[in-house]
């Protein structure tokens, strides 16, 4: 293949397969938490659920969006746009998208476009005018619909329509959170944790949790505030002490602490600086730490980082330092050792929580 797909396909191997979801519950049963979940899991699992290769993933054309391309063993492309509920306009946008393709042609030394294009929706339900618009169309739709199962354990399942049985299943990294142990005087557990727990081993969401009994209970005046993209611990918004955010690439919930920053060493003499800093957690252990201003930052694990190919790395070579600049967090050990004063501990997150809430309290 040439340079193009040659890009696309290196694009694919990036994305890797996704290890969680998350799930909310709703009245009729489950769903995905949001269509870029449904999207992500989808596309990691293309091949199995619906026997295409996945190509590209948001691929913009003529100022449209298109939300999945695949391709059959013959190069025919198949275009895909996931709902995570009901839409009418569907098969207009669909539609859309086939012409614009259609118009610009790209990545046509992978794709044969003599061959006919596959055009498929995949959502929850379709509504009445999907159908009718399609009835009249001159183009061929194929509706997917796309529910979630729960058994023993959670799976996707995709039908045809008037199916009787399934067009591809594929199980759910996901497990409901288990509360039975649980304090029975902590806070009730908002929903929204509960469905970023959800995507979280057994191990992980039970740290989690003690990490949010231990902050909730060392001051009477911490509360926990649930906007629509983080859940905040402390007085006010401004007076925190934690923060918990939700990361759509990691489909995990992810912990910040106002701590010591990492460049303030105990041995410097300097004035100690505190501020927001990532938390990286391994099966429910504290194994890294990064200053990080504000959202999830762009910081990686070296690991990740050797994932991705290397023309997509920093101009400048890979920073694992202790600044906000990083390009790489710093171990927990060693920022506990240095900027803590902690030479060790056999619980690194609650220490870490501990001496956060401490100086929280000192400012009060």
């Amino acid at each position: 293949m040439g340079s193009i797909a040659e890009r696309a396909i290196e694009r694919l191997v990036v994305t890797g397969q996704i290890e969680r979801v998350c799930l909310r519950k709703t009245a009729q049963g489950w769903e995905f938490a949001s269509e870029q979940a449904l999207e992500d899991f989808v596309w990691n699992r293309l091949e199995n659920l619906l026997q295409v290769r996945p190509f590209q993933r948001q691929l913009t054309v003529m100022g449209e969006i298109c939300d999945i391309l695949a391709l059959t063993p013959e190069r025919q492309l198949v275009i895909i746009e996931l709902k995570n509920a009901e839409y009418r306009h569907v098969v207009q946008q669909l539609t859309r998208y086939y012409s614009n393709l259609l118009s610009e042609r790209p990545f046509s030394e992978a794709i044969d476009y003599e061959k006919p294009v596959r055009l498929i929706a995949i959502a929850p339900s379709f509504h009445g005018h999907n159908y009718i618009d399609r009835q009249y169309s001159r183009l061929s739709f194929e509706f997917i619909e796309v529910s979630v199962k729960k058994s023993e354990q959670f799976y996707l399942e995709l039908k045809s329509e008037n199916a009787e049985s399934p067009l591809g299943r594929a199980v759910l990294p996901y497990r409901e959170p288990e509360l039975s142990n649980q304090d029975e005087d902590s806070a009730e557990i908002p929903d929204l944790l509960r469905q970023w727990i959800g995507a979280c081993s057994v191990v992980e969401q039970q740290s989690f949790l003690r990490t949010r009994a231990q902050i909730l209970g060392f001051d009477s005046r911490i509360r926990e505030i649930v906007e629509a993209k983080s859940i905040q611990y402390g007085t006010s918004k401004t007076k925190l002490c934690a923060e918990v955010c939700f990361s759509q690439r990691h489909q995990r919930p992810i912990l910040f602490l106002w701590l010591t920053l990492p460049t303030c060493w105990k041995m410097s003499g300097r004035a100690e600086r505190v501020g927001r800093l990532r938390l990286w957690l391994h099966d429910g252990n504290l194994a890294h730490v990064g200053h990080v201003v504000a959202g999830l930052g762009k910081m990686r694990l070296r690991q990740e980082w050797e994932a991705i190919p290397k023309t997509r790395w920093p101009r400048q070579s890979l920073q694992e330092g202790l600044s906000y600049r990083s390009h790489m967090p710093v171990e927990a050990a060693r920022y506990a050792r240095l900027s803590l004063g902690v030479e060790s501990s056999t619980d690194y997150l609650e220490t870490c929580v501990s001496i956060g809430l401490q100086k929280w309290l000192e400012k009060l």
